[in-house]
């Protein structure tokens, strides 16, 4: 009774703290941003770049335009970096940066979107969108000359396609040519709309996309498109995961050092900046509450992405905590025994996996040891949080045992029980119920962690909830969403968990089952 009354409590507890982010962020997240032809109206907060002295400039990671910043206000104060679009723009909006830089197609399509925003009044220098190649990748020479052939005529219309207001018209055309030539797998940013982003489905589309197909089709072969942050683009390449990369990507002479390019449309570095507040007119609380529930979950079935992004998530964890406990368990009956070669290995492996974060060790077996193997993200985020999840079932394994009394094991041997018998009926029962609690936190643990999934190239319930605000420019209800999620994730776990500690717990087993088998005289 006393549970049930505080689990009640808690939910309530609960449900008041998100009622009270709800009404603490009204105005900079949650007002919609509706599509405004009238842009070039709005007044920016900085008109020149001496303005910007003593200022925060914010980029995506891996774009190298400090310099050119700089060389138009060197006093800038600071420069920061995140991974997508969408989280610089709510930077900017919520004043924890000052101005932000990206390419013009990205930065036009924003500011018409978004009253809150507006394009800085002076261009930074011009530049030219590219497909990067691998250093000395032949196969660039069969790409370019398909680019070639490429009409100007259709090249524009493909831009006013894809930066234009109407979405029904930003639709794919179906790979529907023989492909007698195989198929190629090309890497793009997955949050960079028009250029490249996740459609409905996650379906990555966008003027680079389109290109692309339309070379294909000259070339007669089939591409499949992986997305990812803008940020492993590159390294994808270089790893030979993929032949080329996309995604609003500009061709600087520092990139041209260690990548090959084909350079397909002219593109230009600018900067977004905060419009004027008194041009910034917000809707009625309820109404953007209203059009921003929509945005995230009506809209292109958006509902269904996060469904999938659960799937995915589920998929990572379940076989983590399956594989990792095996691996833990398997590795500890290997060094009970106190083999000197195979306790020297598992601590120089604890070492390395548990000394390194998590994100780099994802990063170090996706690109560099499976390489060259063809295998997916899934797999790898498998295998690296197998690896975590199963140091930590081997440290609790340890830990447990040595709490039962070493008085145990001289009984079993003295009533002629062998090792393995006193090992698996006397002292693992008996270890089992004292690290249940810890390795429930280790679950819940891994759960969480498989938010950074997302730098391999896996679409989990984070990396789902990041391409929903890179199509929508707002925050909050995609958060939310995932934090509530994630919550109801890590509940269920705890339960399952509860029904185990009780049922391996021999004081809270019921007296029918303690004497299940004995006779008992009546």
């Amino acid at each position: 009774m006393k549970t049930e009354r505080t689990r009640r409590v808690s939910w309530k507890l609960i449900g008041m703290v998100l009622l009270l982010i709800l009404c603490m962020l009204p105005g900079q997240i949650l007002v919609a941003a509706e599509e405004q032809s009238t842009a070039q109206t709005k007044i920016p907060e900085y008109t020149s770049f001496s303005d910007l002295k003593g200022k925060t400039v914010s980029m995506l990671t891996g774009a190298p335009f400090e310099e050119l910043v700089r060389s138009k206000e060197p006093e800038v104060g600071a420069f920061t970096y995140f991974n997508n679009m969408s989280d610089i723009i709510l930077a900017l909006k919520s004043g924890k940066t000052d101005a932000c830089l990206n390419n013009n197609a990205i930065a036009e399509l924003a500011a018409n979107r978004d009253d809150a925003i507006v394009l800085f009044p002076e261009a930074l220098q011009e530049g030219v969108f590219g497909f990067a190649f691998a250093k000395g990748d032949e196969s660039r020479k069969d790409w370019q000359a398909a680019y070639d052939t490429i009409s100007e005529e259709t090249k524009k219309e493909l831009w006013e396609k894809w930066t234009g207001s109407d979405d029904a018209k930003k639709v794919l055309p179906k790979q529907d040519w023989p492909g007698t030539n195989g198929t190629v797998r090309v890497a793009a940013c997955d949050t960079l709309e028009p250029m490249s982003y996740a459609g409905a489905g996650g379906e990555i589309k966008g003027f680079d996309i389109e290109m692309i197909l339309t070379m294909a089709k000259k070339l007669d072969v089939h591409v499949e498109f992986v997305g990812m942050e803008f940020s492993a683009i590159l390294a994808y390449v270089q790893s030979g995961k993929a032949l080329f990369g996309a995604g609003s990507i500009i061709a600087t002479a520092e990139r041209k050092e260690a990548m090959d390019f084909i350079d397909y449309y002219p593109a230009s570095f600018v900067l977004v900046v905060r419009a004027v507040k008194g041009q910034v007119q917000k809707e009625a609380f309820w109404d953007s509450v209203k059009k921003s529930f929509e945005k995230t979950f009506i809209q292109e079935e958006r509902w269904k992405m996060f469904l999938q992004g659960i799937g995915t998530t589920l998929l990572i964890t379940v076989l983590s905590i399956l594989l990792g406990t095996a691996l833990g368990f398997g590795v500890f009956l290997l060094c009970r025994g106190g083999n000197p070669l195979a306790n020297g290995l598992t601590r120089l492996c604890l070492w390395l996996v548990q000394g390194m974060p998590m994100v780099v060790l994802l990063m170090i077996l996706y690109y560099l040891v499976f390489a060259s193997v063809a295998i997916g993200g899934v797999t790898v985020a498998v295998v690296g949080f197998s690896l975590t999840f199963g140091a930590a079932v081997f440290g609790l394994l340890k830990m447990g045992v040595d709490t039962v009394d070493k008085g145990q094991y001289e009984a079993a041997y003295a009533l002629g029980h062998s090792d393995r018998h006193t090992f698996f009926r006397i002292i693992l029962p008996q270890a089992t119920p004292r690290v249940l609690p810890a390795y429930q936190g280790e679950i819940t643990s891994l759960i969480k962690a498989t938010a950074i999934v997302g730098y391999i190239a896996v679409q989990d319930l984070t990396k789902i909830g990041d391409l929903v605000r890179s199509r929508t420019l707002e925050a909050f209800f995609p958060l939310i969403a995932i934090t509530v999620i994630y919550f109801v994730l890590e509940s269920l776990f705890a339960l399952l968990m509860k029904q185990i500690m009780i049922r391996t717990d021999p004081k809270k087993r019921s007296r029918e089952e303690i004497m299940r088998g004995v006779k008992v005289h009546e």
